[in-house]
Protein backbone atom coordinates (compact mmCIF):
# COMPACT_ATOMS: atom_id res chain seq x y z
CA UNK A 1 0.00 0.00 0.00
CA UNK A 2 2.96 2.56 0.18
CA UNK A 3 2.73 3.49 -3.33
CA UNK A 4 -0.86 4.99 -2.69
CA UNK A 5 0.22 6.53 0.08
CA UNK A 6 2.93 8.07 -2.37
CA UNK A 7 0.56 9.11 -4.68
CA UNK A 8 -1.87 10.16 -2.41
CA UNK A 9 0.21 12.38 -1.00
CA UNK A 10 1.89 13.65 -4.36
CA UNK A 11 -1.20 14.43 -5.58
CA UNK A 12 -2.00 16.54 -2.38
CA UNK A 13 1.29 18.44 -3.21
CA UNK A 14 0.32 18.98 -6.94
CA UNK A 15 -3.34 20.09 -5.60
CA UNK A 16 -1.90 22.71 -3.83
CA UNK A 17 0.63 23.81 -5.91
CA UNK A 18 -2.21 24.13 -8.85
CA UNK A 19 -4.62 25.61 -6.98
CA UNK A 20 -2.03 28.47 -5.83
CA UNK A 21 -0.48 28.63 -9.40
CA UNK A 22 -3.62 28.00 -11.71
CA UNK A 23 -6.40 29.20 -9.36
CA UNK A 24 -9.35 26.69 -7.39
CA UNK A 25 -11.55 25.95 -11.00
CA UNK A 26 -8.15 24.79 -13.69
CA UNK A 27 -9.00 21.83 -15.48
CA UNK A 28 -5.39 20.26 -14.08
CA UNK A 29 -7.48 20.67 -10.39
CA UNK A 30 -10.36 19.01 -11.80
CA UNK A 31 -8.03 15.99 -12.91
CA UNK A 32 -5.69 16.10 -9.79
CA UNK A 33 -9.16 15.58 -7.82
CA UNK A 34 -10.20 12.88 -9.53
CA UNK A 35 -6.84 11.08 -9.31
CA UNK A 36 -7.09 11.81 -5.42
CA UNK A 37 -10.66 10.52 -5.32
CA UNK A 38 -9.41 6.62 -7.26
CA UNK A 39 -6.90 6.81 -4.47
CA UNK A 40 -9.73 7.71 -1.88
CA UNK A 41 -11.48 4.45 -3.60
CA UNK A 42 -9.00 2.19 -3.06
CA UNK A 43 -8.66 3.00 0.77
CA UNK A 44 -12.39 2.40 1.24
CA UNK A 45 -12.54 6.15 1.78
CA UNK A 46 -15.75 6.69 -0.14
CA UNK A 47 -16.97 10.25 1.34
CA UNK A 48 -13.18 11.46 0.51
CA UNK A 49 -14.29 10.24 -2.89
CA UNK A 50 -17.24 10.93 -3.63
CA UNK A 51 -16.09 14.55 -2.51
CA UNK A 52 -13.29 15.31 -4.56
CA UNK A 53 -15.11 13.72 -7.70
CA UNK A 54 -18.34 16.09 -6.99
CA UNK A 55 -15.67 19.26 -6.93
CA UNK A 56 -13.85 18.18 -10.16
CA UNK A 57 -17.34 17.50 -11.44
CA UNK A 58 -17.73 21.53 -10.99
CA UNK A 59 -14.61 22.05 -12.47
CA UNK A 60 -15.56 19.97 -15.74
CA UNK A 61 -18.52 21.85 -16.23
CA UNK A 62 -16.90 25.08 -16.84
CA UNK A 63 -14.27 24.01 -18.79
CA UNK A 64 -15.17 20.87 -20.73
CA UNK A 65 -18.11 20.38 -23.47
CA UNK A 66 -21.00 18.19 -21.67
CA UNK A 67 -20.19 15.11 -24.07
CA UNK A 68 -16.28 15.47 -23.62
CA UNK A 69 -15.45 11.64 -22.70
CA UNK A 70 -13.40 13.01 -19.28
CA UNK A 71 -17.00 14.08 -18.22
CA UNK A 72 -18.62 10.64 -19.13
CA UNK A 73 -15.57 8.94 -16.91
CA UNK A 74 -16.12 11.32 -14.27
CA UNK A 75 -20.42 10.92 -14.22
CA UNK A 76 -19.42 6.74 -14.11
CA UNK A 77 -17.13 7.20 -11.09
CA UNK A 78 -19.58 9.16 -9.35
CA UNK A 79 -22.42 6.95 -10.06
CA UNK A 80 -20.59 3.97 -9.04
CA UNK A 81 -19.37 5.86 -5.79
CA UNK A 82 -23.02 6.47 -5.07
CA UNK A 83 -23.70 2.50 -5.54
CA UNK A 84 -21.19 1.66 -3.13
CA UNK A 85 -22.70 3.80 -0.67
CA UNK A 86 -26.22 2.70 -1.35
CA UNK A 87 -27.70 5.81 -2.77
CA UNK A 88 -28.66 3.95 -5.71
CA UNK A 89 -31.17 7.16 -7.18
CA UNK A 90 -27.57 8.98 -7.33
CA UNK A 91 -26.15 6.09 -8.88
CA UNK A 92 -28.43 5.97 -11.49
CA UNK A 93 -28.80 9.30 -12.81
CA UNK A 94 -25.37 9.65 -12.92
CA UNK A 95 -24.69 6.54 -14.80
CA UNK A 96 -27.32 7.41 -17.05
CA UNK A 97 -25.48 10.78 -17.68
CA UNK A 98 -22.15 8.48 -18.08
CA UNK A 99 -23.71 6.30 -20.87
CA UNK A 100 -25.15 9.01 -22.63
CA UNK A 101 -22.11 10.63 -23.03
CA UNK A 102 -20.13 7.76 -24.10
CA UNK A 103 -22.71 6.62 -26.61
CA UNK A 104 -21.93 9.79 -27.85
CA UNK A 105 -18.36 10.39 -28.38
CA UNK A 106 -16.93 6.82 -28.52
CA UNK A 107 -17.57 4.18 -30.68
CA UNK A 108 -19.99 1.68 -29.67
CA UNK A 109 -17.67 -1.28 -29.10
CA UNK A 110 -15.66 0.76 -26.81
CA UNK A 111 -14.81 -0.82 -23.29
CA UNK A 112 -15.87 2.45 -21.39
CA UNK A 113 -19.05 1.95 -22.63
CA UNK A 114 -19.39 -2.04 -21.87
CA UNK A 115 -18.02 -0.57 -18.11
CA UNK A 116 -20.89 2.01 -17.94
CA UNK A 117 -23.49 -1.28 -18.94
CA UNK A 118 -21.99 -3.08 -16.22
CA UNK A 119 -22.26 -0.71 -13.69
CA UNK A 120 -25.89 0.12 -13.97
CA UNK A 121 -26.26 -4.12 -14.06
CA UNK A 122 -25.25 -3.93 -10.36
CA UNK A 123 -27.51 -0.97 -9.37
CA UNK A 124 -30.29 -2.69 -11.13
CA UNK A 125 -29.33 -5.96 -9.60
CA UNK A 126 -29.30 -4.10 -6.54
CA UNK A 127 -32.88 -2.88 -6.70
CA UNK A 128 -33.58 -6.66 -7.52
CA UNK A 129 -34.76 -5.19 -10.63
CA UNK A 130 -33.16 -8.44 -12.53
CA UNK A 131 -34.48 -8.28 -15.82
CA UNK A 132 -33.08 -4.44 -16.13
CA UNK A 133 -29.88 -5.90 -14.77
CA UNK A 134 -30.01 -8.88 -17.02
CA UNK A 135 -30.30 -6.54 -20.39
CA UNK A 136 -27.18 -4.29 -19.07
CA UNK A 137 -25.36 -6.58 -18.17
CA UNK A 138 -25.90 -8.76 -21.25
CA UNK A 139 -24.96 -5.62 -23.55
CA UNK A 140 -21.61 -5.28 -21.29
CA UNK A 141 -20.15 -8.56 -22.24
CA UNK A 142 -21.48 -8.39 -25.68
CA UNK A 143 -19.07 -5.15 -26.11
CA UNK A 144 -16.37 -6.81 -23.81
CA UNK A 145 -16.11 -9.50 -25.90
CA UNK A 146 -15.71 -7.70 -28.96
CA UNK A 147 -13.02 -5.31 -26.94
CA UNK A 148 -11.14 -7.86 -24.65
CA UNK A 149 -9.32 -11.15 -25.28
CA UNK A 150 -11.81 -14.30 -24.12
CA UNK A 151 -10.29 -15.03 -21.41
CA UNK A 152 -9.86 -11.46 -20.04
CA UNK A 153 -10.67 -10.97 -15.61
CA UNK A 154 -13.24 -8.62 -16.99
CA UNK A 155 -15.01 -11.19 -19.23
CA UNK A 156 -14.38 -14.17 -16.35
CA UNK A 157 -16.18 -11.25 -13.82
CA UNK A 158 -19.03 -10.26 -15.89
CA UNK A 159 -19.80 -13.79 -17.00
CA UNK A 160 -20.08 -14.82 -13.29
CA UNK A 161 -22.26 -11.92 -12.32
CA UNK A 162 -24.81 -12.76 -15.23
CA UNK A 163 -24.91 -16.48 -13.86
CA UNK A 164 -25.54 -14.83 -10.24
CA UNK A 165 -28.27 -12.71 -11.47
CA UNK A 166 -30.11 -15.36 -13.92
CA UNK A 167 -29.93 -17.78 -10.94
CA UNK A 168 -31.24 -14.96 -8.67
CA UNK A 169 -33.86 -14.04 -11.41
CA UNK A 170 -34.96 -18.18 -11.99
CA UNK A 171 -35.67 -17.93 -7.88
CA UNK A 172 -37.72 -14.80 -7.89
Amino acid sequence: MGDYEQALESFVKAFKIWRESLGEDHPNIGQCLSNMAGIYQIYDRKLEALDCLQKALIIYQKHLPTNHPQMGDLHNNIGLTHYILEQYDLAFEHLNISLKIKEKCLPPQHPDIAMTHFNLGLVYESQDQLEEALSYLEKAITIFRHALYPAHPTIIKVEQIIERVSSKSKIA
